[in-house]
């Protein structure tokens, strides 16, 4: 079947061993770096046969998208190959890339980051000069209630937006004693985001870690989200500091949204 732009359907249908693919990958990636038996991996994706998992992970190990290790399997380096072309695709990645190498040697480390429902997720990180033990990495997942790029992103939905997104989740998840776990809470900080233009998370997300972020404007995403921040020690984070780093991702994210 061919669509009006020329492109081809292979199949209405998806191969079910495509699926059952996918899902394996997907259960080892919920596993976070452990190793999953063939009788785990079958329970994990709804209880296919247990050869078929083998016969499966297999086919995946060929590609080096799964690794064998203990007796079990592990995602494999493929898909690291797999993920950075994505990512070099990734119109929003490659922007980002193009403007914090223009910056010059800085000691800041930039992130770029994307909404998921109410996850912040990962996609790329430009590492500084001086470098910070960090959560962050792309494909890596927090909540947006304790990130300033969460609530820079939060910022461009209007309240009920906020609320629609978030109301069956409260109370947040606490990841410090500095997280907000309440939505009045949230809302009044994505208020006060909407007039800086700029977010900040003082020790939500880790203690000791301060976060400034602003969000890419513009459509040029087709809709979606993004944004971009930099992290600094608590003990660091004077005043001053802080809107030196605010004005610096404005800044990045401006000729983002241009370039875009």
């Amino acid at each position: 079947m061919s669509t009006r732009d020329g492109s081809v359907w292979a199949s209405a249908a998806p191969a079910p061993a495509v699926l059952r693919a996918g899902a394996i990958l997907d259960a080892l990636a919920d596993a976070r770096g452990r190793a999953l038996s063939p009788a785990q991996l079958a329970a994990a994706v709804g209880g296919i046969p247990r050869a078929s998992v083998v016969n499966i992970c297999a086919a995946l190990r060929e590609q080096e998208l799964v690794h064998a290790v203990d007796g079990g399997f592990a995602l494999g380096p493929g898909l690291l190959r797999l993920a950075q072309s994505y990512l070099d695709a990734f119109d929003p990645v490659r922007s980002f890339r193009e403007q914090v190498s223009r910056l010059g040697d800085r000691e800041e480390t930039l992130q770029l980051a994307t909404m998921d429902g109410a996850d912040v997720v990962y996609l790329a990180v430009h590492e500084g000069t001086v470098l910070m033990r960090l959560t962050s990495r792309a494909g890596a997942r927090l909540p947006v209630t304790c990130t300033a790029l969460g609530k820079a992103m939060l910022a461009g939905l209007d309240d009920s937006g906020v609320c629609e997104l978030l109301a069956t989740r409260e109370p947040f998840e606490a990841r410090t004693p500095w997280s907000l776990t309440t939505l009045d809470a949230l809302l009044a900080e994505v208020r006060e985001v909407r007039t800086a233009g700029h977010a900040v998370d003082d020790q939500e997300a880790a203690e000791g870690i301060v976060c400034v972020a602003a969000a890419v404007p513009g459509p040029a995403g087709g809709g979606r989200s993004f944004a971009v921040s930099s992290s600094l020690l608590k003990s660091e984070a004077t005043p001053e500091r802080v809107a030196e780093l605010a004005a610096l991702i404005k800044g990045v994210v401006r000729r983002m949204g241009g370039a875009a």
